[in-house]
């Protein structure tokens, strides 16, 4: 018989700490191992987990490798535009000691990215505050600060910041030259046309910084150099509303013809869903072009947007009727009676109305000078063209004017919320001296007044609030041949002004709206009976209101001796 020996098993125990530190290596491996195949969540979480328990030395080096590949996954998830899950894995590094400065950063552009712009700015400029090499955070803040705060001097004192290291970067040459024009107008000439030019010299073929280059060359009037910008846009693929803006420059530089085919653009630009045109005139049916010959043909005249523009090509209805056989317009309501009122000798109808209308061709409004070939110097109507019954003005008189001998003066300071946009209106406290002059009563032509600033007027300063009464732009009219003198910024109220004859003061800043192409002398080309007073610079309204003031009581002198001169008159015949 075999004897077989059993050999006695020994365990050795390890110790528990060593074996702690092990399994924290194998843990730490592993979390590596799944974050290097992209699978971060495995990999974060590992790495989370086994922080407790790593020693000392080994803790920090994991935590250094759960930073990094945390912000590896960060990004990544930033690269897909998933901001809020990045901004998840940030906060998660933001509770370590010793995380990088850079989240700061990283936090602040996806904050701007989810919309949340002061929670953008509040991380980004905690990382301007702190890092040593901060200059590319300046692009994120003004980006930030332009788009969603709409701080156009902060955003340019940040692309100006960003330049520093960003010599070569276009982009911000290019914004940098668009803010200095769309915030100082007409200030700073050097740096807009400086700012746009580098830009053009870095991307020449770029149609946005193009079309800025040759928007900015023609504001300053520096015609040849715009033209070649506008030639090289031609090439660029324009957009509609390139095309568009072509055409306001031509139309501003007194080239009618070509101006005006290009405006037609307007009914296709790209921004439409913030413009409001009637709907026949998004529609090719019907529509008049320059090939089609009206004669014989009934024309549909349409307005298109605003009162103002009804008003000012409404003076073409009386050149289309000689070419053509019929002509009907459609206008807004409310100005239905005042053209009725001034015997256009049309049929004059609203939106309702069309389709009981049997017409061949529609033209909008604003297209009325290609069809009828205008020029600067051709420009019908200029001394006014619509009119008021004297019974509707003298019943307005007795209602709503005061029966007494003062120089009676109407004003109108503000527009539309397109008026705001293009710096037209004109502060109410500027008007504040006429209130005060001697024998003069001032009356606000203002329907809306938007910004409440008649409810601020001093009590030393007179208003009295005509446009309450007005329920069409009838009334209007009646009460501007109450008045002895309009004063008014560049809207409706002025363009009727003209439009009825009514001697008119014209406020207008530094840069004007394209069609007034004329701002000197005595009259606006379009309307003989408006003066202009302009801006020096922008928004300088005191100088052009200082020489309004100078005007007017001339004008108060004039009417206080002519009424001296016919009570003599009217005494001398009593006494024979």
């Amino acid at each position: 018989m075999v004897q077989v020996s059993r050999q006695l098993v020994v365990r050795k125990e390890v110790p528990i700490d060593n074996a702690a530190d092990f399994i924290g290596s194998v843990d730490v491996a592993l979390a590596e191992h799944y974050c290097n195949i992209k699978n971060f969540e495995k990999g974060l979480a590992l790495f989370k987990e086994t922080f407790p328990h790593l020693l000392d030395s080994k803790r920090e080096y994991a935590m250094n490798k759960y930073i990094n590949y945390a912000l590896q996954h960060a990004q990544a998830l930033s690269q897909e535009k998933k901001w809020a899950e990045a901004i998840e894995i940030y906060r998660e590094v933001m509770r370590l000691n010793g995380f990088p400065i850079s989240v700061y950063k990283h936090i602040g552009i996806c904050m701007k990215s989810i919309g949340n712009a002061d929670l953008a700015i509040k991380f980004l400029k905690k990382f301007e505050e702190i890092s040593p090499d901060k200059e590319d955070v300046y692009i994120y803040l003004a980006d930030i600060t332009y788009t969603d705060i709409k701080d156009n001097l902060k955003a340019i004192e940040y692309y100006e910041k960003a330049l520093i290291k960003n010599k070569n970067n276009f982009s911000i040459y290019n914004m940098l030259g668009h803010l200095y024009s769309t915030h100082h107008q007409d200030k700073y000439k050097d740096k807009q046309i400086e700012y746009l030019t580098k830009a053009f010299e870095l991307q020449p073929n770029n149609r946005i910084v193009v079309k800025n280059l040759a928007y900015v060359l023609g504001k300053f009037d520096e015609v040849q150099r715009a033209d070649e910008m506008y030639a090289k846009l031609m090439y660029l693929n324009p957009t509609h509303a390139d095309l568009h803006s072509y055409g306001a420059y031509l139309v501003k530089h007194l080239r009618f013809a070509e101006g005006f085919k290009f405006l037609q653009h307007r009914f296709q630009k790209e921004d439409l869903q913030t413009v409001a045109f009637p709907a026949l005139l998004l529609s090719k049916k019907k529509r008049w072009n320059i090939k089609v010959d009206i004669a014989g043909k009934h024309i549909l005249a349409h307005f298109e947007q605003g009162f103002g523009d009804s008003i000012m090509f409404v003076r073409f209805v009386h050149e289309l009727k000689q070419r053509c056989a019929k002509v009907s317009i459609v206008v807004q309501t409310s100005l239905v009676s005042l053209f009725k009122a001034s015997k256009l000798d049309v049929d004059i109808y609203t939106e309702a109305d069309i389709p009981q209308i049997n017409y061949d061709y529609y033209i909008p409004f604003m297209d009325l000078p290609i069809v009828c070939e205008t020029r600067p110097d051709t420009i019908p109507c200029a001394k006014g063209y619509l009119s008021v019954p004297k019974a509707k003005i003298n019943s307005y008189r007795k209602e709503h004017i005061n029966d007494n001998d003062k120089f009676k003066i109407g004003i109108a300071y503000e527009g539309t919320l397109a008026s705001k946009e293009t710096d037209r209106d004109i502060p109410l406290h500027f008007l504040y001296p006429l209130m005060k002059m001697p024998n003069v009563e001032v009356y606000s032509f203002q329907v809306d007044d938007l910004t409440r600033q008649m409810d601020r007027i001093p009590p030393d300063c007179e208003l009295i609030r005509l446009g309450k009464t007005f329920k069409s732009w009838e009334d209007t009219a009646a009460a501007m041949k109450c008045m002895d003198l309009m004063i008014t910024t560049d809207n409706g109220v002025m363009n009727l002004a003209g439009a009825l004859g009514v001697k008119t003061f014209g406020l207008f800043n530094t840069i004007t709206e394209w069609r007034w192409f004329k701002t000197d002398g005595e009259d606006i080309a379009w309307y003989k009976s408006i003066k202009p007073f302009q801006c020096p610079t922008s928004k300088a309204w005191d100088v052009p209101v200082k020489k309004v003031i100078e005007e007017v009581e001339k004008l108060r002198c004039k009417k206080i001796a002519k009424d001296i001169k016919k009570g003599i008159k009217i005494s001398n015949e009593k006494e024979e």
